[in-house]
């Protein structure tokens, strides 16, 4: 009885040993500060998870397993400056530069191919951009609820910005002063990106909720044919989340992680 208890121990630890190997948790040095990566080994093309705006790569944690599962990808999620572990040059941020330490962090870690994307919100103009600069490498995308241009304009980011009171700028400020920055400059962001989109060649399902972000209802009308109408372009899949927020995943996981999947296995 004793001997089977230690076996049954040892193939415990040996399994959790595995899976911890398997796992790198690390910070990459990009020149003037540090970003926090997470990085699943796996297989086949890897999958770069980008968040929403004032969100680090944890929201992510509970559909990695399942998404790892299903496709044997390699998944890497990442703090944006200034959020989670990651550090931020207060001098220097800006956007583009964002995108610039990007690509030269997922370069240090052995990344400098073919990537499939997955994004959130804001993380939506972070994938564009990356796909404009790096022609030829995002071989795949799923939006999930993303921001656009044509429902985040720069009209409309003067006029959100204009709502954020100094108190709360305050908060953002010393809580999330990533997302201070991005805010900051966010009808400058909006107009960089007037004009970007996604090469015709790559396969996107975007992924809408039920329930935009947004509470006007012009605003929550405006955001919901945006997303319909970028998911109906000729190489797009359009789906609808049902009874769900603007964290998809959250409400429904099973959409977000076979969406993935099924794409995922169409292109590799």
């Amino acid at each position: 009885m004793i001997k089977i208890s230690h076996l049954f121990l040892l193939l415990i630890l040996l399994g959790w040993n595995k899976a911890q190997s398997q796992t790198i948790d690390t910070l990459i040095d990009v020149g003037d500060h540090y970003l926090h990566f997470k990085i699943v080994k796996g297989n086949g093309t890897p999958i770069l998870f980008e968040s929403g705006n004032g969100d680090d790569g944890s929201v992510w944690e509970d559909i990695l397993e399942p998404i790892q599962d299903s496709t044997g990808a390699t998944l890497i999620t990442y703090d944006r400056a200034g959020l989670g572990k990651s550090e931020i040059d207060t001098m220097s941020i800006n956007f583009k530069q964002e995108i610039k330490d990007l690509k030269y962090a997922l370069k240090k870690l052995g990344f400098n191919k073919d990537l499939f994307i997955v994004s959130h919100s804001f993380g939506g103009f972070y994938s564009t951009l990356f796909s404009n600069q790096n022609k030829n490498r995002v071989k795949g995308a799923v939006y999930i609820d993303v921001t656009l241009p044509c429902n985040t304009t720069k009209e409309w980011s003067r006029n959100f910005v204009d709502t954020i009171s100094n108190e709360n700028w305050q908060l953002i400020k010393q809580y999330k002063v990533g997302t201070y920055y991005v805010l900051k400059n966010l009808e400058e962001i909006s107009a960089c990106m007037s004009d970007k989109s996604l090469a015709s060649d790559i396969p996107v399902t975007v992924i809408a909720a039920e329930e935009p972000p947004i509470m006007k209802q012009n605003e929550a009308d405006q955001w919901t044919d945006c997303l319909k109408t970028f998911g109906s372009l000729p190489n797009h899949r359009y789906v609808l989340a049902k009874d769900t927020g603007h964290k998809v995943w959250k409400d429904d996981p099973k959409i977000v992680i076979d969406e993935v999947t099924k794409l995922y296995k169409r292109i590799n």
